[in-house]
C-alpha cells in the first residue's frame, strides 16, 4: 500500500533551493494577481498594489539576505546560482518600483517594457531552474 502513497512535498533542505521556494511562493500567491493584469494591460489601483508590494519587498529584502556571501557559504557552482537568483530578485523590484513611481500607469509601463522584462525574469527562473537540476538540488 504505501506504493501509491503520495509523496510529501516539503521544504528543501538546499538553502538555494529553499530560497527559490520562498521566490515561487511569493510569485505564485502575491504577485500573480498583478503580474497577470500587467500582462493584459488592466488598470490597477496604486493604493492596493502598494500595500501588497510592502509585504513582497520585505520578503524579498529577507531572501536576498540569506543569500548573501556573510549568511552563506557555497562552492563555485552553487555561488553562481546564488548570483543568478540575487539578480532576478534585483530585477523584480526594480520592475515594480520603476511602476510604483508612475502609479502603474500603463502607457507608462508600456513604455519601460514591463511585459519583456517579466518574460526575461521568467527565462532567468527556467535557466535557474536547470542549473538546480544540473547540481540535483532537491527543489527546481
Amino acid at each position: 500500500m504505501a506504493l501509491f502513497r503520495k509523496k510529501k512535498v516539503g521544504r528543501p533542505r538546499n538553502p538555494l533551493g529553499n530560497a527559490l521556494f520562498e521566490y515561487d511562493n511569493i510569485i505564485n500567491r502575491d504577485l500573480s494577481k498583478i503580474i497577470d493584469r500587467i500582462r493584459r494591460k488592466r488598470g490597477l489601483n496604486p493604493r492596493r498594489v502598494d500595500v501588497i508590494l510592502k509585504d513582497v519587498y520585505r520578503k524579498l529584502d529577507a531572501i536576498t539576505n540569506s543569500l548573501s556571501k556573510e549568511n552563506l557559504k557555497v562552492d563555485y557552482r552553487l555561488d553562481k546560482i546564488r548570483y543568478m537568483i540575487i539578480d532576478m530578485i534585483n530585477r523584480l523590484k526594480s520592475l515594480f518600483e520603476i511602476a510604483g513611481k508612475e502609479d502603474f500607469d500603463l502607457l507608462k509601463l508600456e513604455e519601460y517594457e514591463a511585459d519583456s522584462e517579466l518574460y526575461n525574469i521568467e527565462e532567468a527562473r527556467e535557466i535557474i531552474k536547470k542549473k538546480m537540476n544540473d547540481i540535483e538540488s532537491d527543489y527546481k
